[in-house]
């Protein structure tokens, strides 16, 4: 019976979380990087691969790439967009390891849970800075056999997506996407 339920366990974390276990994973995701991050015995970049590895599982980094460059994403070839992807992921990552050096000791709570469609999960939280609190809201949809994943982050009601999409859409008026990938490679 117990390898029945490992294999079980295994099998179900090979193909992503189910929505009703969202909740649960992220509380129990947070709370380990958290600890992690007052790990005093890591070095950063130690603590950085680490941070990655418990929330990678957790995001559709192509998905958030597309929705950034919405139509146009779709008129790239198959290996533009791969290469989009990936420079989307390698930009979203140093934005976050920038805020992740800064941390020093907020807490993060996690929330609610709404479902504002049937393919959609929000889970909101709040982060706490000494009497300052910011809210946040992970944007999970049905990734179907991948299972649920985050496409979009909203910070004190700001759109991360929607964010880089209207700055894409800006560039890309007035350039080609040569040019937009050129800039997003410098700053990575």
């Amino acid at each position: 019976m117990r390898i029945f339920l490992a294999i079980l366990m295994l099998f179900s974390f090979a193909f992503g979380i189910n929505k009703d276990e969202i909740k649960g994973v992220v509380e129990s995701k947070t709370n380990e990087a958290l600890t992690l991050l007052d790990d005093k015995n890591l070095d950063e970049n130690a603590k950085l691969n680490r941070l990655f590895a418990i929330f990678d599982p957790l995001f559709d980094y192509k998905q958030m790439a597309k929705i950034s460059l919405a139509k146009r994403f779709n008129n790239l070839s198959q290996s533009e967009q791969e290469q989009f992807s990936k420079a989307f992921e390698i930009r979203l990552k140093n934005s976050y390891i920038d805020k992740i050096k800064s941390y020093s000791g907020e807490k993060i709570i996690i929330k609610n849970a709404t479902e504002p469609q049937k393919n959609r999960y929000f889970l909101s939280g709040e982060l706490v800075s000494g009497d300052k609190t910011y809210d946040f809201v992970y944007k999970f949809y049905d990734a179907k056999e991948r299972g649920w994943l985050i496409y979009d982050i909203d910070i004190i009601g700001v759109s991360i997506i929607q964010t880089y999409r209207s700055q894409f859409a800006d560039m890309l008026e007035n350039a080609d996407f040569a040019t937009l990938m050129a800039k997003l490679n410098e700053k990575n």
